[in-house]
């Protein structure tokens, strides 16, 4: 059986000791089809604590309706990508699940958590320049009705919106 220590231990010695995750350990750990994960990289992660990712947004990223050359990156779709860093601090504190990704394709309503709540979510303002979002998230603390997190999203060096929200399994 791995350990928690033995399935990292590969990736700290790459990182220098700072855990970090590309697209491909992304697309391995998250149970989403590739084409729905809304994180490039995670740049700092402390499994089952905390983390710190990126997402590069381009112009073609996002179409805006009703505006041929605007460009705008939701705040709902930063919320998702929040979600996202939220599942990998949980998930990359679990046991290894094989093929994660493959079991949840093939039953969607699983015993992976989901948003479930937002508790506050303020919004600056939306991210109007393609730029290199920074999204953190924080596990705050843990009850049987889910796992609290808060966390924001910057760019450059600003953050734009910040929330606390709720993560936990929707039963059938």
């Amino acid at each position: 059986m791995t350990t928690h220590e033995d399935r990292w231990s590969h990736h700290r010695e790459i990182s220098g000791g700072v855990l970090a995750l590309d697209a491909e350990d992304l697309n391995r750990l998250l149970p989403l089809s590739k084409k729905r994960i809304l994180i490039d990289r995670v740049i700092a992660l402390q499994p089952g604590s905390h983390a710190v990712a990126q997402k590069a947004v381009t112009a073609g990223d996002v179409a805006t309706p009703g505006r041929k050359s605007g460009f705008v990156f939701p705040s709902t779709s930063a919320l998702i990508a929040l979600e996202q860093v939220s599942l990998v601090i949980l998930l990359s504190a679990a046991e290894p699940i094989s093929p994660l990704a493959a079991a949840w394709r093939s039953q969607p309503l699983s015993m992976y958590p989901t948003l479930i709540e937002v508790e506050t979510l303020d919004v600056v303002h939306e991210m109007m320049v393609p730029g290199l979002l920074h999204l953190r998230a924080s596990k705050i603390s843990e009850s049987s009705d889910g796992v609290d997190f808060e966390g924001g999203v910057s760019v450059g060096g600003e953050e734009f919106i910040s929330a606390r929200w709720v993560m936990g399994i929707i039963e059938r």
